[in-house]
C-alpha cells in the first residue's frame, strides 16, 4: 500500500472512530466510567472455576453447581433490578448493587465449605446483576434516543476494556501472591465504582416519584411473545459463549498448561479486541440501520471460534483464532440484543425490557456452568466444543429463518 493509500485510508479509520463516538451525553459517558471501573475489578468470575477446581479441590460437577448458583443469583437480579428502576430509580438501585457487590466479593474469602460458597455467590451475584438494567434503561432516560445502540456500545466498550484490565491484574495477583487478593481488589474496586457514582452523577440522585397506575398501563414484557422468542434464540447462543469464562479457562489450564497470569493475559487480548472494534462497526450498523443480519453472522462466528478450538491442533493458532473469531461475534451480536428489546418498551417500563434482556444474559449463566462443566466430565472437551460451535450455529440458522419479521422489528 502506497504512502498516500495508507494516509487516506489512517484519515477514514480515524474519521469513522471520531463519528462513532460524537452526540453521546455528559452523563451516558460518565455511567461508562463508573462502569470501567467497576468492570477493572471483575476478575473474580474468570478464575472462579479454576480457583473451585484447584485451589479448594472440588470436581468438575461441584464446580459446576458453584457456579450454577452465581448464575442463579444472576437472573434474580436481572429482574429484581429492572422493578426497582422503575420504583426507585437507575441511580439508587446501582448504589445498592455496587455497595452489596463489594461485600459479597470480599466475602468469599471466609467461606470454602460447598453449601456456603453456593450461597454467598447466590447473593453476591443477585447484588451484582441489579446494575445492568438499571445502567442501561439510564443510557434511554439520560441519552438522545438516537444514539441509543451506541450508548448500549459504549457502556459494552467500558465493560470490556475494564475487561481487559481485571483479568490481567486478576491473573497476576492469583499466580504471585494467590486468590485472596483476588477477592480483595474486587470488592474494592466496588466501592471505588459507587465513589465515582456519587461523585460524576450525584444530580441524578433526585427523589423518584412512583407513577401512578392506570387502566391503560403498558403490558408486561412476558407478555411479548416475539420478544421472549427473540430473547430465547439468543439465550441458545448465549449459553455456548458464556464457556468462555466457564470451561475454557479450566481447559487452559488442564489441557494446554497455561498458568493464572497467561489465562489473564488471553482475557486481557479479547477484551482489548472488543474495545478496539465494537463501536466502530456498531456506528456502521446503526447508519445501516439492519440489525438482524449482522446479529446472525455474530452467532455463527462464535460457533466458528468454538470449532477451531478442536480442528486446529497448535495451540497458538487454536486460540488466536477463538479469540479474533468470538470477539469479532460478540461486536456485531451482543449491543443489537438490548437495541431491539428497547424499540419494544414503552416509556414507562423500559425497566422493567431492560431487566428481561438482562434476565436473559443471566440465565445463560445460570445454565452454562452446568450445561459446561459436568458434560465436560462425560464427553471430553473435544466433543464438547463441537456441541458448544452447534449451539452457537444453530441460533445462528433460527434468526436466519425469521429474518424477515425481526425486520419489522427493528422498525416498530
Amino acid at each position: 500500500m502506497s504512502t498516500s493509500r495508507q494516509g487516506f485510508f489512517n484519515m477514514k479509520l480515524l474519521e469513522l472512530y471520531k463519528k462513532s463516538f460524537s452526540g453521546l451525553s455528559k452523563d451516558v459517558w460518565s455511567l461508562a466510567l463508573i462502569y470501567l471501573v467497576n468492570r477493572c475489578g471483575e476478575m473474580v468470575i474468570p478464575f472462579m472455576s479454576v480457583y473451585l477446581t484447584t485451589q479448594l479441590g472440588f470436581g468438575k460437577t461441584e464446580a459446576g453447581i458453584v457456579l450454577f448458583c452465581f448464575g442463579l443469583g444472576a437472573l434474580m437480579g436481572s429482574n429484581l433490578g429492572g422493578y426497582l428502576s422503575d420504583r426507585i430509580g437507575n441511580f439508587k438501585v446501582m448504589v445498592i448493587s455496587l455497595a452489596g457487590c463489594g461485600t459479597g466479593y470480599i466475602s468469599i474469602l471466609f467461606f470454602q465449605d460447598f453449601i456456603a460458597l453456593c450461597l454467598v455467590l447466590l447473593v453476591t451475584a443477585i447484588f451484582s446483576s441489579m446494575f445492568s438494567p438499571a445502567a442501561f434503561s439510564a443510557v434511554t432516560m439520560w441519552g438522545d434516543p438516537k444514539n441509543q445502540t451506541r450508548g448500549f456500545s459504549l457502556l459494552r466498550m467500558a465493560i470490556n476494556l475494564g475487561f481487559a484490565i481485571g483479568p490481567a491484574v486478576g491473573g497476576l495477583l492469583a499466580h504471585k501472591y494467590g486468590y485472596s487478593w483476588v477477592f480483595i481488589v474486587d470488592g474494592l474496586t466496588c466501592f471505588i465504582a459507587v465513589a465515582v457514582l456519587f461523585l460524576v452523577l450525584r444530580h441524578r440522585n433526585i427523589k423518584f416519584e412512583k407513577k401512578p397506575k392506570v387502566q391503560s398501563a403498558s403490558p408486561s414484557p412476558y407478555k411479548d411473545g416475539f420478544l421472549m422468542l427473540f430473547l430465547f434464540l439468543n439465550l441458545i447462543n448465549m449459553v455456548a459463549f458464556f464457556q468462555i469464562l466457564f470451561s475454557v479457562p479450566v481447559y487452559f489450564k488442564e489441557v494446554v498448561m497455561m498458568d493464572e497470569f497467561l489465562i489473564g493475559l488471553f482475557f486481557t487480548a479479547n477484551g482489548i479486541l472488543v474495545f478496539l472494534w465494537e463501536m466502530p462497526l456498531v456506528y456502521i450498523i446503526e447508519q445501516k440501520k439492519k440489525f438482524i443480519q449482522p446479529m446472525i453472522a455474530g452467532a455463527i462466528l462464535i460457533g466458528i471460534a468454538f470449532a477451531c478450538l478442536n480442528i486446529f491442533s497448535s495451540p497458538i493458532v487454536a486460540i488466536t483464532l477463538f479469540s479474533l473469531l468470538i470477539a469479532i461475534g460478540e461486536v456485531i451480536n451482543f449491543p443489537l440484543i438490548p437495541t431491539l428489546a428497547m424499540k419494544r418498551a414503552d416509556t414507562d417500563n423500559q425497566g422493567k425490557y431492560m431487566g428481561v434482556v438482562s434476565m436473559m444474559f443471566a440465565m445463560a449463566f445460570l445454565i452454562s456452568p452446568v450445561a459446561g462443566l459436568p458434560v465436560i466430565d462425560l464427553v471430553g472437551y473435544d466433543v464438547y466444543y463441537f456441541i458448544a460451535a452447534g449451539l452457537s450455529v444453530l441460533s445462528g440458522f433460527c434468526l436466519w429463518l425469521l429474518r424477515r419479521r425481526f425486520d419489522d422489528m427493528a422498525e416498530d
